[in-house]
């Protein structure tokens, strides 16, 4: 209680300063998905965007400079899967770092016979479980400049972020309902084994094949999806759509059919 106490005093006084007039700007310019938005989720969205900034510790990896530019490309992608929920600003995350590009981290799998292997990957982000963010600079940029081909890393890695908040990476998000646990476990759960068996089959489908890597990142490459291209997604699976937005409580689809 006493900390979310402090958490709003703090967030008060975060927004008793409007936000600079050049941030918009450069929002409405860089974050495409804004336009979809009425003037009170844009408004919304700002006033979440100028908490992210201002909360987030923020950090330069691999002698990358994080700049205003950074900050806000970042948060303003971040913040488009907020504008959904009464009450949200990744309010568990502390860190977010940023690489210049695609970095090498250390990673130990494990296989199915319990044989335990270490070795590095590349890669363009990574969300942790109770940590911090990670991002390359240059796929956030991508991103950006490419508004609707379903590959997104900033929404991809915030995806996961709702996915951990019950500690567990597993492809479900906090839900309001049991009864919301069951539609989301029976519609997911099919789309994801109908997708490894196209897959398995030699069939391409909409959803990027790297879905089918387990749950939880079919859950973060849908709603890449979902922010960026929701007409060809709710075209390919109603009720995979619906099912994403009943979580983030948007209907992008919706508003690009006008």
């Amino acid at each position: 209680m006493l900390l979310t106490w402090w958490r709003n005093r703090r967030r008060r006084k975060i927004l008793a300063s409007p936000m600079p007039e050049h941030w918009k700007t450069f929002l409405d310019q860089h974050v495409s998905q804004l336009s979809r938005l009425s003037p009170e989720q844009r408004e919304l969205h700002y006033q979440r965007v100028q908490i992210f900034i201002q909360e987030k510790y923020w950090e330069g990896c691999n002698g990358f400079e994080i700049t205003e530019e950074v900050q806000l490309l970042i948060a303003g992608q971040a913040c488009l899967l907020t504008v959904g929920f009464a009450s949200d600003c990744f309010d568990r995350l502390a860190t977010v770092l940023v690489y210049p590009d695609t970095y090498v981290a250390k990673e130990t799998m494990v296989n199915s016979i319990g044989v335990m292997t270490e070795g590095t990957s590349f890669r363009l982000g990574e969300a942790w479980n109770q940590g911090p963010i990670v991002l390359s600079w240059a796929n956030v940029l991508e991103g950006a400049e490419i508004p609707d081909d379903g590959e997104n890393v900033v929404f991809h890695e915030f995806a996961h972020y709702y996915d951990a908040i019950d500690r567990e990476m597993n492809g479900t998000p906090p839900l309001n309902s049991e009864e919301a646990y069951q539609h989301w476990g029976e519609v997911m759960t099919r789309e994801y084994d109908d997708l490894v068996d196209q897959l398995r089959h030699g069939h391409s489908r909409f959803i990027n094949p790297y879905a089918a890597t387990n749950p939880a990142e079919f859950f973060a490459v849908c709603s890449e999806h979902f922010f960026e291209q929701p007409l060809q997604m709710q075209e390919y699976s109603p009720e995979l759509y619906e099912t994403m937005k009943l979580f983030y409580r948007q209907d992008p689809a919706a508003a690009d059919r006008g």
